[in-house]
């Protein structure tokens, strides 16, 4: 399992390369559909960090802390970091590279990415959004249980996919 942040910079970096640039509004919604997509093909979330339900659909709330600066805008390519973290064992910050995200779900992911890469309106993703199980049954500012996230799109995997 990944982090969102990672899924999030592999996302962008996705996105730009193949000349589909992604806003935060968009991307919290592709992270939303690679979770649903990684549940039902692979029986395993993508990333650790939960969902929650906004007025504007699903949002994973620490991936948008940090792109909610470009507003509207597109997020341009993102670097990868080193991130500093403490190691125990030497009693020490240490910089650990992020995490290589494998093939088989790399493949999972630019599935859902190449989907709605001719969505230009965000919008329209968050109408869809609305009109699904997950996210209608959830208060606002509350989780969407990836339970109810895996069993919704395993019986409708085609809502997964533009």
């Amino acid at each position: 399992m990944y982090s969102a942040t990672e899924i999030a910079r592999y996302v962008i970096n996705y996105s730009n390369q193949i000349n589909a640039p992604v806003s935060n509004l968009k991307l919290q919604k592709l992270l939303y559909y690679i979770q649903a997509a990684m549940l039902v093909e692979r029986g395993e979330k993508c990333f650790k960090e939960p969902i929650t339900a906004w007025a504007f659909g699903p949002v994973v709330i620490p991936v948008y802390q940090i792109y909610k600066e470009y507003g509207r805008n597109n997020i341009p390519f993102q670097k990868e970091v080193p991130k500093a973290v403490f190691d125990p064992d030497k009693m020490k910050i240490v910089f650990k590279q992020p995490q290589k995200i494998a093939d088989s779900h790399q493949q999972i992911i630019n599935k859902v990415i190449e989907s709605y890469q001719k969505v230009e309106d965000p919008f329209l993703l968050v109408k869809k959004t609305h009109q699904e199980l997950p996210w209608e049954s959830t208060d606002i500012n509350d989780e969407i249980n990836c339970n109810v996230i895996e069993s919704y799109y395993k019986a409708n995997p085609e809502k997964i996919y533009n």
